[in-house]
C-alpha cells in the first residue's frame, strides 16, 4: 500500500452512523490541531459551506478535512488530496440513524420526530435522506431523489479513495488506514455507539424489507466498496493482521483510562471544532 505523500491533504468523508465518529476522534490525535478543518456535526450545513468559501491560503494550510459532507472537496484545493471512508450495511446504518436522532436532543430532527411521532417506519417512508452514502460519495445533495446515474458516479468515485473501510471490520479498516498514513493509533476506544436501539433480528421483516428497498443504491455501493477492501486486506494480510493485534492490545479496558482518553478527546475535539469555525 502506498504510504502517504507529506504534501497531500487528507480528506475525511464522514458517513453519519458508520464508526465516523470514533474515526474523528483517532484522526484528531495524529495531526495537529491547527492543521485540520473539522465540519461541524450540528451545524453542518452552515460549516460545509464556509469551507467551501475559505481562501486557498487558509485551505493550504490544512492537512486534513473532515466531516459530513459529499464528494468534491478536492476539486478546489490548492494542494493534492485522497479521500477515506467508513460504508456500513445499508439496513443496520438505517437503523442506528432513526434511533440516534431519536436520542440525540442537539439532532435537527429530535424535536420534529417527537413532535410528529416518527416511528422507524415513518422515518424510511417519509425521509428524502435515503442512499446517504451513494449521495455522499457521488457528490450529490443529500435531500434529493437517488438514481442509478447517482450510483455509477459513486462507484466511479470510489477511485479517489485510498481507503473505503467497513464499519463491520472496523479495525481492520483502521489497520489499513495506518499503513497508508502511518498513523501511530497507540490507544482506542469506541465514541459515539447508539446503545437504546433494538438488534436488527428483533424488527419486523417487514421493516428490514422496506429499509432494504429504500436503500438499495447503498446496498449495491457496499457491495462494490466490500469487494475493494477485500482486495486491500488479500494484499496486505500479514501486516494488517499485525496491525489488528496491536489495536487489540490498544484498545482501553481501564474504566479510569478509558474515562481519561475520553475527556483528552473531546477537549481536542473542542478545540479544532472552535478553530475550524473561525
Amino acid at each position: 500500500m502506498a504510504v502517504a505523500n507529506a504534501a497531500e491533504a487528507l480528506i475525511f468523508l464522514h458517513v453519519p452512523k458508520s464508526a465516523g465518529t470514533t474515526l474523528n476522534r483517532l484522526i484528531e490525535w495524529e495531526y495537529p490541531l491547527f492543521e485540520m478543518y473539522s465540519v461541524d456535526p450540528v451545524l453542518f450545513r452552515w460549516s460545509r459551506a464556509r469551507l467551501w468559501r475559505l481562501p486557498q491560503r487558509r485551505l493550504k494550510g490544512f492537512r486534513v478535512f473532515k466531516g459530513h459532507m459529499p464528494f468534491g472537496l478536492h476539486k478546489i484545493l490548492p494542494q493534492p488530496a485522497t479521500y477515506i471512508t467508513v460504508m456500513r450495511g445499508a439496513v443496520e446504518r438505517v437503523i442506528s440513524a432513526y434511533y440516534f436522532m431519536s436520542n440525540y436532543k442537539l439532532h435537527p430532527n429530535y424535536w420534529k420526530f417527537r413532535r410528529e411521532d416518527w416511528t422507524l417506519e415513518d422515518f424510511v417512508q417519509r425521509s428524502p435522506r435515503e442512499n446517504v452514502q451513494t449521495k455522499m460519495i457521488a457528490g450529490a445533495d443529500y435531500d434529493e431523489p437517488c438514481t442509478a446515474e447517482i450510483l455509477a458516479k459513486a462507484k466511479e468515485n470510489l477511485r479517489y479513495f485510498s481507503v473505503v473501510g467497513l464499519t463491520e471490520r472496523f479495525e481492520e479498516s483502521l489497520a489499513l488506514m495506518k499503513l497508508r498514513f502511518g498513523w501511530k493509533l497507540e490507544s482506542y476506544s469506541s465514541f459515539n455507539v447508539t446503545r437504546t436501539r433494538p438488534k436488527k433480528r428483533d424488527l419486523p421483516q417487514s421493516t428490514l424489507d422496506l429499509i432494504a428497498e429504500r436503500n438499495r443504491f447503498d446496498i449495491e455501493l457496499y457491495e462494490c466498496a466490500a469487494k475493494l477492501f477485500e482486495e486491500a486486506i488479500d494484499k496486505n494480510g500479514a501486516e494488517v493482521r499485525r496491525i489488528v493485534g496491536q489495536l487489540e492490545a490498544a484498545r482501553i479496558q481501564d474504566p479510569l483510562r478509558e474515562r481519561l482518553f475520553s475527556i483528552g478527546a473531546a477537549t481536542r475535539k473542542a478545540i479544532n471544532r472552535a478553530y475550524s469555525a473561525l
